[in-house]
């Protein structure tokens, strides 16, 4: 009965496509649990992803398909609602609708592949379906998902809950940050070429990474990463060349205030004339007590785009990831690609919004671009403060060109990377572009952090690179002779000690630390503590004074000391898997922490997440990796915490491309069974 109401169901959704038989798809599982799919057409392999990932974290896949769906509001409550009217006021929906048909048939082909297997899990899981009209999904709900992604990655949901609350607000551009590495064969002892994929997300939830390798006779064969409810690898390595992601700073957002005409409600200026806003209603089904209650809230649309009334007036924001629909697809098709020309060619087409793009290949070359979908903007204004709404000249209707774009292509020093920092520091000093001869208004950041500069302190005493001393940078804890976070701690470690007895002490060790973030080390957890304190402050020396007291103050209220080492202070932690861990914000191997209790006590969060490093030479490329936890969300799961050991000891785990190598070590093979 269930083959039939499969049968049926696929068929009312996928009617262009054929049918998928699971017997023609092979999830190949490592002793690790990573899913190896293999089978003839890609279309099949996105089938056996999604059927794959749905074992390991079927929950969280939900998760993104209720937004698609806009059914947040249903399942998570107010909080979902919130993201329902978000989806609805970039307009996701009618840019799904507008632009479905500029995607390609093989990329459609891909994503018919991944909603038939997605439904297929479901149809035969129903015990762990969180609501029954979740499914069956369609390629609509999974773009419409994208779309919302892509939007909040560009930091459109915080402009339009700043709106909603009233607060002022600039261009949100705030982030933990991730790295990318790439070393061509002259630096390098062994005549390789080296790649660090090296991404600093969450450890779990929507934007956490899934390890997989896609395996096709279309001339899909990767390794690598992807979110949740995605049918293709975001970043990773195939056998020719890989590439590393990391979010990157331009102006990616512009937000303007309307001139409202005092007369004609909801009538504005522009150019002179007086245009009527169109109003909309996004309309949402939200979980209260148990109950589903409609609501709708009003938005509005002007010439800028969506737009939102506050007591502050009316803004609309503008940006470029809810006008194109191919994101997705350009990820796709950077899988395909087998040499640097081909790569190229397809990042010129500017679909994604932004990322950084680091790589290296098989041919021992090396690129970087600051890659993003910028508008070309009226010189004389501050685009990164609110526009004036009332005139074309802030209305943009063209974009910068690939070529406009910062970019390097095997640069003498040997090597590129980038750590969410300026694209202007990316190889070696004589090297690196000038930020003059890029238009301002572009918006590039001019900004260095505590892993940039460390990463071109190391690099800079490097003449070339063993395997081993590559592993050992990409690995580094210690912090630049001067802090560079926003907030200015470096007052504190300039205070003279004799003058403040009472955190004398404190300040000594804290002083004379070798700046290494090691979880024996007790002036790595005075350095926590502190951060802590002194996040968000104007640091001056009274303030630098009273951060260093607070932090004295709770540790010896908690311990009784200020001897303190970092691993009381922090733990990797899933299930009953507890572990002391290395890293502190914004070190080259960073760890970021939250709270677990009371206590100073915290976990980790998000840092260092998932770790590919590559050596291209002869033949496949030689591959490791490492995930933070495991590769199933599953607690029942062997693959829950099994990684978690080797992670904190900075060790990783050995993986292939090579087909024959994957079937003969195989933990287990199987299709996916629809009963």
């Amino acid at each position: 009965m269930k083959n039939l109401l499969l049968l049926l169901f696929t068929f009312h959704f996928s009617s262009l496509y054929s049918q998928i038989s699971p017997e023609n798809i092979d999830i190949v599982r490592d002793q690790w649990g990573v899913a190896h799919i293999y089978a003839e057409t890609d279309a099949e392999v996105a089938y056996g992803l999604a059927w794959a990932h749905a074992e390991d974290d079927f929950k969280t896949i939900q998760s993104t398909l209720t937004a698609g769906k806009l059914m947040a509001g249903r399942q998570f409550g107010k909080d979902g609602a919130g993201i329902d009217f978000f989806t609805q006021f970039i307009g996701a929906p009618e840019l799904v609708e507008a632009k479905k048909n500029e995607l390609s048939t093989e990329f459609l082909a891909l994503l018919d592949g991944y909603i038939q297997g997605i439904n297929a899990y479901a149809l035969t899981h129903t015990e762990e379906v969180l609501h029954r009209k979740l499914f069956p999904v369609n390629q609509d709900d999974l773009l419409v998902a994208f779309v919302l992604s892509l939007s909040a990655m560009n930091g459109a949901d915080k402009v339009l809950g700043d709106i909603v609350a009233n607060k002022s607000f600039n261009n949100p551009y705030v982030g933990i940050g991730s790295n990318g590495i790439a070393i061509s064969k002259s630096k390098t002892t062994s005549g390789e070429s080296f790649l660090a994929v090296n991404s600093h997300q969450p450890f779990e939830g929507p934007a956490s990474w899934y390890e997989v390798h896609m395996h096709s006779d279309e001339g899909l064969n990767m390794l690598g990463s992807l979110f949740p409810g995605s049918p293709t690898i975001f970043h990773g390595v195939n056998e020719n060349l890989g590439w590393a992601h990391t979010v990157n700073h331009p102006d990616k957002m512009d937000i303007y205030q309307l001139r409202m005409h005092q007369d004609h409600k909801n009538h504005y200026y522009f150019d002179g004339e007086v245009l009527p806003l169109e109003k909309r209603k996004a309309k949402l089904k939200v979980k209260i007590w148990g109950l589903t209650i409609p609501l709708s809230k009003t938005y509005y649309n002007s010439v800028y785009g969506p737009t939102l009334k506050n007591e502050n007036g009316y803004f609309a924001v503008s940006f470029s990831a809810n006008r194109n629909l191919k994101a997705i697809q350009q990820w796709y098709e950077m899988t395909k690609t087998q040499n640097l020309d081909e790569f190229q060619s397809v990042i010129s087409r500017l679909a994604l919004p932004d990322f950084n793009v680091v790589y290296a290949d098989r041919d021992h070359h090396i690129y970087y671009v600051s890659n993003a979908k910028l508008p070309v903007r009226n010189p004389h204004y501050d685009w990164k403060s609110v526009l004036p709404g009332d005139t074309s000249t802030t209305f943009w209707t063209e974009y910068h060109s690939y070529e406009d774009l910062p970019s390097y292509t095997d640069p003498q020093a040997g090597y590129l990377f980038n750590m969410n920092n300026s694209p202007f520091n990316a190889t070696g000093k004589k090297e690196n572009l000038n930020p003059v001869k890029f238009p301002s208004e572009m918006g590039f950041s001019l900004k260095d952090n505590n892993r940039s500069i460390r990463f071109q302190n190391l690099m800079s005493k490097e003449l070339k690179l063993s395997y081993k001393d590559f592993k050992r940078i990409k690995f580094d804890i210690q912090y630049p002779d001067e802090f560079q976070f926003e907030e200015d701690v470096n007052i504190i470690f300039k205070l003279k000690t004799s003058d403040y007895p009472e955190i004398e002490k404190y300040l000594t060790l804290l002083q004379n630390w070798d700046r290494r973030a090691e979880k024996e080390s007790v002036e790595a957890g005075l350095m926590k503590v502190l951060i802590n304190n002194a996040k968000g402050q104007e640091i001056d020396s009274a303030t630098a004074i009273e951060i260093v007291k607070t932090s004295q103050a709770q540790l010896i209220e908690e311990f009784g000391t200020i001897q303190v080492p970092l691993a009381k202070l922090q733990v990797h932690k899933r299930g009953d898997v507890e572990i002391a861990i290395d890293g502190l914000p914004d070190v080259i191997a960073p760890m970021y922490t939250q709270k677990m209790g009371e206590g100073l006590k915290e976990k980790t969060y998000v840092g260092e997440s998932y770790i590919l490093l590559a050596q291209f030479g002869e033949g496949l490329p030689k591959l490791e990796s490492i995930m933070p936890y495991g590769a199933s969300s599953k607690p029942e799961s062997p693959h829950y915490t099994d990684q978690m050991e080797m992670f904190v000891n900075k060790e990783m785990k050995p993986m292939t491309l090579d087909k024959e190598e994957i079937y003969k070590n195989a933990a287990r093979i199987y299709h996916p069974q629809v009963e």
